[in-house]
């Protein structure tokens, strides 16, 4: 186990390494730049862009600066906005913890939901509930993130007039939101609950168990959903992914002030700081994801070891 955690360890610093320079080069050779129309005016002088450029050491070398952001890294410096002048350290701490709060409360309704009628719907395998079930399923897979989330700001919002279209960070505000980004996870996690129950409904021990007389929904719930729930917990990493990926969609419809706002908002200003480190932090957290979900796929079984 040591050995494999020193190898996923370090695959992942590589991963992080690769990023930092690809994201780092294709920021500073994107058109325009922060005196390109980013920070600045697109009708400042010639001077005023190079003064500015200059004093920000955005004259120097694309590589040369890529060394002075990692030594400033590398003594905790995590540099400052070029729109505003505020400390990328104060910018997390307020954009992290509202995309926290929006993550985790998706997470927690997409789980509720889905291992519950997942369950349901292998239990009640080609009934109408099984049926229902994979039905929702496959639409939630099948709508994207933004076009449920415009069709829910049309009916709760303007036609309703139940939920708040937008803004932070209010529970009514949080709701909207937390159930786009929660949709295809949903769907995902209770098909493959489904799937994974009917694998194990049948097997030996589990037939064993109900010959010794075990009440149905003992078997069920003790022991065929604890090796059900397996590969579900290995998904976990993969879900977390995913909720990265779309709360860059989803903070920007609702303007959610997340960490998925500030970065698209920071690569469209150009803000170079700002855009490389948040991409970094979202790497990072994917990356940390996966790592601690191989480690829970291992441990939530005795019989499953990781080599």
């Amino acid at each position: 186990m040591a050995s494999y955690l020193a190898r996923r360890t370090g695959y992942m610093l590589l991963i992080l390494t690769i990023s930092s320079v690809v994201i780092f080069y294709a920021l500073r050779t994107a058109p325009g730049g922060p005196s390109g129309g980013g920070v600045l005016s697109a009708l400042s002088s010639q001077e005023i862009r190079q003064a500015y450029d200059k004093r920000m050491g955005l004259d120097k070398p694309v590589y040369t600066q890529y060394f002075i952001y990692l030594g400033h890294l590398a003594t905790g410096d995590l540099g400052t906005s070029l729109a505003n002048g505020t400390p990328i350290v104060e910018l997390l701490g307020t954009h992290a913890r509202n995309s926290l709060v929006l993550g985790l409360t998706a997470l927690l309704i997409s789980y509720v939901i889905a291992i519950p009628l997942g369950v349901l719907a292998a239990v009640k395998r080609n009934t109408w509930v099984d049926q229902l079930a994979m039905g929702g399923a496959i639409l939630g897979m099948g709508i994207p993130n933004f076009w449920l989330a415009l069709i829910l700001v049309y009916f709760f919002s303007l036609r309703l007039s139940l939920l708040p279209s937008a803004g932070c960070c209010d529970p009514p505000q949080l709701i909207l939101p937390a159930l786009v980004l929660a949709a295809e996870g949903t769907a995902v996690t209770m098909r493959m609950t489904r799937s994974s129950m009917l694998e194990h409904l049948h097997d030996d021990f589990v037939r064993a168990l109900r010959a010794k007389g075990l009440p149905e929904w003992q078997v069920i719930l003790r022991h065929v959903l604890r090796n059900a729930l397996i590969p579900v917990i290995s998904l976990t990493g993969l879900r977390l992914g995913w909720l990265v990926g779309y709360a860059l969609i989803v903070e920007t419809i609702f303007r959610w002030p997340g960490v998925g706002y500030l970065l698209v908002d920071s690569v469209l200003r150009r803000d170079y700081p700002v855009a490389q480190f948040f991409s970094l932090l979202l790497i990072f957290f994917v990356l940390l994801a996966n790592w601690f979900a191989d480690i829970a796929y291992g441990l939530a079984n005795p019989r499953i070891r990781v080599a």
